[in-house]
């Protein structure tokens, strides 16, 4: 039987929740039924190694010349030499770094079936303004799409809002989460104090428009004044770190450490006691689903679902901006479990299978 040609088109594979569910796409590929040819921005980034040995991978590097015209003429001729040997070459085609033009170009010409991946809620990160949330869609050229995949069932209701007339092309389907791997690799050791108190993890980017971590530093400060046992460890980095760490020196805050971004988080998830989460919008953070597999309650501000998880009594609590200390402060005086086991590999199997039906469907 001959092969199928998918291309899937993304930025680069450096720390963060696409790269991660990327590499988990591709490890579940067919590749006696698929040949897969991944297409960069820029071929780096820490989980490249970690790529399929059975897909291929090209760099599509665009300029950024400083000079307009150059930089116009450069991105043009590098869009019709794409054209030229790549146009409509592929079976099917993913865009799966929702924000990159260059990724959304490369998916709409190279197949019939173009497929969109949106990782995050647009709607609310543009303050629930519906012409930014249009006109960058308009941008991405959304209508060009034949499906339309979304991580969490509130991001797609929005957009269903804005694109009535998409509707029947969205889906919802979270990201294909690699269960054995986060098992295994949690169980290595870490170099870390002992502690008696509960420890709270945060893991994700350190970016204040969206996760939010002032909230967060308040919640410790609080919680250090009024002696509640609970520490705070802050995993990962972003262009907001300075400015976390010197709030955490300006207030002497003692219960928040700094960890750094760790390509193997899961020791720290594993150690820790629950998951916390500040965001003000998420699409559906891969962190959820890390957590719930090595059974850690999460404390969130935000209430996604997805094709299988709600948070809300199954996996842990959503609070609020006046909830958030309370909660914390009664989760730090006991252990506390998730209620519910999730079968990833009967997860993964059906959401696998209805993306490759998306492929198959034009």
């Amino acid at each position: 039987m001959k092969k199928k040609r998918i291309l899937i088109s993304s930025y680069n594979l450096d720390f963060g929740g696409i790269e991660t569910s990327l590499i988990n796409l591709l490890k579940n590929f067919d590749y006696n039924k698929y040949n897969v040819t991944l297409v960069l921005e820029e071929k780096k980034g820490v989980f490249l190694n970690d790529v399929d040995k059975s897909v291929k991978i090209k760099e599509y590097k665009v300029s950024y010349n400083k000079n307009f015209i150059i930089r116009k003429f450069i991105n043009l001729l590098k869009r019709i030499r794409w054209i030229l040997s790549n146009y409509k070459r592929y079976y099917a085609s993913i865009c799966y770094a929702t924000y990159s033009g260059p990724c959304g170009f490369l998916a709409r010409v190279s197949s019939n079936n173009k497929i969109l991946y949106v990782h995050s809620n647009y709607y609310e990160a543009y303050n629930k303004d519906r012409k930014k949330t249009k006109a960058f869609f308009d941008n991405l050229k959304i209508k060009k799409y034949n499906h339309i995949i979304f991580v969490s069932n509130e991001s797609k209701k929005d957009l269903a809002t804005i694109y009535p007339d998409l509707e029947t092309k969205m889906v919802t389907i979270n990201n294909l989460v690699d269960y054995e791997r986060i098992i295994k690799l949690s169980l290595k050791n870490i170099d870390v104090k002992n502690t008696s108190k509960k420890i709270f993890l945060f893991l994700g980017r350190l970016d204040e428009s969206s996760k939010r971590l002032t909230l967060l530093l308040n919640v410790a400060k609080k919680c250090m004044e009024n002696k509640v046992k609970a520490v705070f460890w802050i995993v990962g980095n972003g262009p907001d770190e300075k400015m976390y760490k010197d709030i955490v020196k300006k207030e002497k805050i003692d219960n928040v450490e700094f960890i750094g971004a760790k390509k193997n988080p899961y020791p720290y998830m594993k150690k820790s006691d629950y998951l916390i989460l500040t965001s003000r919008y998420e699409g559906f953070p891969v962190v959820y689903n890390e957590a719930i597999i090595l059974e850690k309650p999460i404390i969130t501000t935000i209430d996604v679902s997805d094709d299988y998880v709600s948070v809300p009594n199954r996996f842990g609590y959503v609070v609020n901006e006046d909830t958030i200390y309370d909660k914390v402060k009664e989760l730090s005086e006991k252990k506390e479990r998730i209620k519910e086991h999730a079968n990833f590999e009967n997860i993964n199997k059906k959401r696998m299978e209805l993306i490759e039906s998306l492929m198959e469907k034009k």
